[in-house]
């Protein structure tokens, strides 16, 4: 997908406080509707999902299914992001994947969930959710879709709906292969690119977008080589608005009161 800009509820860039393992103060919750600026990037919400948005039926790579209501208790990550796209959801995933190891190496484990949710329900099927998580080795972190409705009712809510294109036989021919079926890609999503958490009492706390800026940079060959030139571009030089793995964990250090680094 190519990155379309958008302001969501006003989201703040400042820079990022230093790192430690102490226990800190969790962020003051702001005014019900209000936003604040948090220190390591992104801004703090306080927005209670409705029902309808919690309700809404997602499967993961495995096949479960659950919802962000049976998720009530625990913090979770969330990004949205696509099988096919050559562009910047790699990327993501990179990021995704290594805040879910980051949370991992603290006490946090249990408390808090790193989901990917798709764009794409026709494509990103559990099966192919799951064999693209195999491509990173490991099982960190979740992978989600579900109907295209209820995709279309949850990303329009977070306020990133997906918009599908169609390239011509010669675009499709002139990118990469798909990493799965070595097809040219005919479909592609445009939508927003962001990172939220939504807190342990299902409200919407905290939000970054941008493009996925990416610290370890350890994407896997196949999906390296699934890049398109603009993808390659985005890999070396995201362009700004970004958001990295170091706004997620602080926007966790500050609501949790607990430091992931």
């Amino acid at each position: 997908m190519k990155f379309q800009r958008a302001i969501v509820l006003g989201a703040a860039v400042l820079l990022l406080a230093g790192c430690g393992v102490a226990k800190v103060a969790p962020v003051p919750t702001p005014t019900k509707g209000q936003a604040s600026a948090a220190i390591g990037g992104g801004t703090f919400l306080n927005e209670k999902i409705p029902q309808s948005v919690l309700d809404l039926k997602l499967t993961d790579e495995t096949g479960k299914n659950f919802s962000l209501n049976s998720l009530a208790g625990q913090t979770v990550v969330i990004a949205n992001f696509l099988t096919s796209c050559q562009e910047i959801c790699p990327m993501t995933t990179v990021n995704m994947r290594d805040i879910a190891d980051s949370v991992a190496k603290t006490s946090l484990k249990d408390q808090v969930k790193v989901l990917e949710v798709t764009v794409d329900a026709a494509t990103d099927t559990p099966a192919r959710l799951k064999a693209y998580q195999a491509l990173f080795g490991e099982t960190s972190w979740s992978l989600a879709t579900a109907s295209e409705a209820d995709l279309n009712t949850f990303w329009t809510y977070f306020g990133a709906p997906a918009e599908k294109t169609v390239r011509t036989a010669a675009e499709a021919a002139a990118g990469p292969g798909d990493w799965q079926t070595g097809k040219p890609v005919i479909i592609d999503y445009t939508h927003s690119d962001l990172v939220l958490i939504v807190g342990p009492k299902s409200t919407w706390s905290w939000l970054d977008l941008g493009s996925p800026k990416t610290t370890s940079g350890v994407i896997p060959t196949k999906l390296k080589a699934f890049l398109s030139s603009d993808g390659l571009h985005n890999l070396a030089k995201p362009e700004e608005p970004s958001w990295s793995v170091s706004a997620v964990t602080s926007a966790l250090t500050q609501l949790t009161g607990v430091k992931v680094s």
